[in-house]
């Protein structure tokens, strides 16, 4: 992505859902279904530097677009845990991925000014890590959605004991099963980590309009559709899933941040919250005195 040139010349979950696919076609706001590879750029920030990185990631974010770059993000910061800040983009390939770095190398201009403002995420981050994850579709439910309307992401990262991944898969299928079943308005998309987290890393993603869908959830899934749905055979099924294959998981919540991300004009055309940000100006130095 934009960074990844300098953090890593090599560098976490909502879903692919959020980002465009660099390097093809941009598809329409309305078509934003989950690419084969996402790609996470992750920083975490300072105490206190919230807002001097806000301003950074603008220029970022500004400087991409005004030289027209194919790379695209999409930002996002923390609501709860550490002070983070996540970049999404969508790729086809890994050979996207290279096509990317090589485009903002061949652009001087841009490539100047990238230096210029990581220079100055040196003095406000503590730490950053890039995640390179696949798209997994048998695990995921109406992963398609219109990004341009949503607002927040909520990211479930569950890490699953070595040797165990078969077993948790078959039972997110069956939990996959049970949700068409009952037809429940629900969305996420699954990828698993290949690079950047430890082995059998999945991140399940949910794209939401507003947090009030947090409050719903926990009601829709003890109602009685969804329960007939799964059956006592799949509680149990459930059950011995999260006992034997999962290690750990976390969850958080982000909120998307349009000022942040470097995107298509599509999308405040569909939706004015996504008009594209434009750097701060620098302030011009005090004539000197005669």
């Amino acid at each position: 992505m934009r960074k990844s040139v300098l953090q890593i010349s090599v560098l976490i979950g909502c879903s692919a859902l959020f980002v465009i696919r660099a390097g093809a076609q941009t598809p329409t706001p309305a078509e934003s279904t989950p690419p084969t590879i996402l790609q996470i750029e992750r920083e975490e920030v300072r105490p206190g530097k919230g807002a001097a990185h806000a301003v950074n990631e603008k220029a970022w974010a500004a400087a991409y677009l005004k030289a027209q770059s194919p790379v695209q993000w999409l930002g996002m910061t923390s609501m709860s845990g550490p002070a983070e800040a996540w970049f999404l983009t969508a790729l086809d390939s890994f050979a996207a991925l290279e096509k990317n770095d090589l485009s903002t190398d061949a652009n001087p201009a841009l490539s100047a000014e990238r230096d210029r403002v990581a220079a100055i995420d040196g003095d406000l981050l503590s730490r950053t890590s890039t995640i390179i994850a696949r798209y997994r579709p048998a695990l995921s439910y109406q992963p398609t959605v219109k990004l341009p309307t949503m607002r927040y992401v909520t990211v479930n990262l569950v890490r699953v004991k070595a040797g165990r991944a078969a077993e948790f898969a078959d039972g997110w299928r069956m939990i996959v099963d049970a949700h068409k079943k009952a037809n429940v308005d629900e969305h996420w998309a699954v990828y698993e980590v290949e690079s950047g987290m430890p082995d059998t890393t999945f991140l399940f993603l949910y794209a939401r309009k507003s947090l009030a869908e947090v409050d719903a959830a926990g009601p829709m899934h003890a109602a009685a559709g969804y329960r007939d749905a799964v059956g006592n055979s799949g509680r149990r099924q459930m059950n011995e899933m999260n006992h034997n294959c999962v290690e750990m998981t976390q969850t958080m919540h982000f909120r998307l941040r349009p000022e942040m991300s470097a995107l298509p004009k599509e999308w405040a055309a569909t939706d004015a919250y996504w008009a594209p940000p434009v750097a701060a100006p620098v302030a011009a130095a005090p004539a000197k005195k005669k």
